[in-house]
């Protein structure tokens, strides 16, 4: 009895021992296989994406994912998302600042810190020139927006330039370039106070209609001009209810290129850097892209027999320097002086 007692004790110890090995395997990095036989460790990286499988930035991804599976020769592989297929924006932030998505080109939701709608200031750039030193890497933007997203535990990889925004109307506004002058017509805004002071600072009248309600709003004549679109928003979804477009470039959109903090932080200083360059590429060319799209789809928009008002260097640095002085300090409240004035001295 005894010798069977020690056998079976003897069983259940290797018993044991066996699940806690296989316990230590099921507990490795969901990204990571184990290296056997001296082979380096093999990583898939998922990046999640809100735009259009047809749009440039999908195309950037997939520039990303090729560039970084041949700098690793195949070690680090990357598996495209794009169309909201993980989820919206604001829930694939979350999703990064957790780490169960690694990856994200997006719109930055602002409800966990209200500083990082930072990047809609308007004319936080007046042309392309401006707008690249503004988002460019190490600039002040570039690194005050890190340091808020590293609080959030969120790797921030750069801004990714989509297009200047302008004002699409129904008609002709009252003298368009003096921004002291009431312009006439009512424009719809987001909910957003740094489109809607913008606009009303420039000489509109404004109302806020829900995105999905803009067309109908201007078919019907609630609201005669809408806010915030560059020239490809413009023609793909308004041709047909505006008459005018006007490239006040009041506003810029971007969106960015984001990564979980701890796994970034896991990496090698040659992952890392093998990482940040395919996106920092991308980054830059994006606003070389995004200023020809917008030539382009302003051809477009003459083409429909819309009339295209676009300003000269010396009327948008006048509009510039009357937002940023007059709007500007109005959009404290929740970006701070501090952040809002260590931008105006960068320029």
């Amino acid at each position: 009895m005894r010798r069977k007692g020690r056998l079976v004790l003897g069983i259940f110890l290797c018993l044991v021992v066996l699940a806690s090995l296989i316990g230590i395997g099921c507990g490795a990095a969901k990204n990571e296989e184990p290296a056997q036989g001296g082979e380096e460790q093999k990583l898939t990286l998922r990046l999640a994406t809100q735009h259009p499988v047809e749009h440039m930035a999908t195309k950037s991804a997939e520039k990303i994912k090729e560039k970084i599976e041949k700098e690793t020769n195949g070690r680090i592989t990357v598996t495209v998302y794009p169309a909201n297929q993980l989820g919206d924006y604001t829930q694939i932030y979350e999703e990064i600042m957790r780490g169960t998505i690694d990856m994200a080109h997006i719109s930055v939701p602002d409800q966990f810190d209200a500083r990082l709608s930072i990047g809609f200031l308007p004319y936080i750039g007046r042309d392309y020139a401006e707008i690249e030193k503004v988002f460019t890497q190490d600039s002040y933007l570039y690194n005050e927006v890190s340091k808020m997203h590293e609080k959030l535990g969120v790797k921030f990889l750069g801004y990714y330039g989509e297009g200047f925004g302008g004002i699409g109307c129904a008609k002709m506004p009252q003298d368009p370039v003096n921004f002291n002058a009431d312009k006439g017509l009512l424009v719809r805004v987001p909910p957003m106070d740094v489109f809607k002071l913008a606009a009303e600072d420039l000489g509109f009248r404004t109302t806020t209609i829900p995105y999905a309600e803009t067309y109908s709003a201007l078919q019907t004549g609630v609201a005669d001009g809408w806010v915030g679109g560059p020239p490809n928003l413009n023609y793909m979804w308004f041709r047909d209810v505006i008459k005018v477009f006007l490239q006040y470039n009041n506003s810029f959109e971007s969106t960015s290129y984001l990564m979980n903090l701890k796994l970034w932080n896991s990496l090698s200083p040659e992952d890392q850097k093998i990482i940040a360059d395919a996106f920092g590429e991308q980054c830059k060319e994006s606003f070389t892209l995004a200023e020809q799209e917008d030539k382009m789809y302003r051809d477009k928009l003459k083409e429909e027999g819309i009339e295209v008002v676009e300003f000269s260097p010396d009327e948008l640095k006048a509009m510039a320097d009357h937002v940023r002085e007059v709007t500007w300090p109005k959009l404290t409240k929740n970006l701070t002086e501090e952040l809002v004035n260590g931008l105006k001295a960068s320029y």
